[in-house]
């Protein structure tokens, strides 16, 4: 029997289906870049495949396990996706706040002993919390922060709202309630200077009303 000599040769149906992916996202234009991400997530194929390093099972929460052994970067789906819809669609599958939860997100270094390892591609979280940030600080991975949202803050807030708004809650108080709050800082000097600033724009405005 004839011993099998290239990695494609071991490949199972998903094992090519996430083979042709790789090859695609590293000669891909962000234009399509959106569409096959959401494609491979929907289709499965990521979640059990064969290789010629092995086998490969990943959980519902591990999207981002998935990609970072395929050599897709965080920062790829940064500024690569621009749909907020989207972008939280892929943070559903690696909600980094869920890490622990049964069947759904292990931790990194439970996934590396159970994972083969591909050279060069170590597997990383997109997003941590402080526990796993320390960890992956010690580890000199490239990480500066010991927590970080998957695909960011905006993201995060977009989610949590129910798809409502991606802004801060400062960002949705009124005007005037933020004039107000700024002013209530103010020394009692500055707040004066201001109360006086305030009248004077009112009598110009009633002088030259627009």
């Amino acid at each position: 029997m004839s011993t099998p000599t290239q990695e494609h040769d071991f490949l199972d149906l998903n094992g090519r289906q996430v083979h042709a992916f790789a090859q695609r996202m590293a000669n891909l234009g962000t234009a399509q870049l959106t569409e096959l991400l959401v494609s491979m997530l929907k289709s499965g194929a990521w979640r059990d495949f064969h290789d010629g390093l092995g086998a490969y099972r990943f959980l519902p929460g591990e999207f981002d396990y998935f990609l970072t052994q395929q050599g897709v970067t965080r920062d790829e789906l940064m500024h690569g996706v621009r749909d907020i819809d989207t972008k939280a669609l892929l943070e559903e599958a690696m909600d980094e706040r869920r890490t622990g939860e049964d069947g759904y997100r292990r931790r990194v270094a439970e996934v590396r002993t159970a994972i083969p390892e591909r050279p060069g591609r170590p597997i990383l979280p997109f997003g941590y919390r402080k526990s796993e940030g320390k960890v992956l600080i010690r580890e000199g991975a490239g990480v500066t922060s010991s927590q970080r949202a998957p695909l960011g803050e905006a993201v995060r807030r977009y989610r949590n709202s129910g798809g409502q708004t991606s802004r801060k809650p400062s960002e949705t108080v009124p005007q005037v309630e933020r004039v107000r709050r700024a002013a209530m800082r103010l020394d009692d000097a500055d707040l004066a200077a201001l109360l006086e600033a305030v009248k004077e724009e009112i009598k110009r405005r009633r002088r030259h009303p627009t």
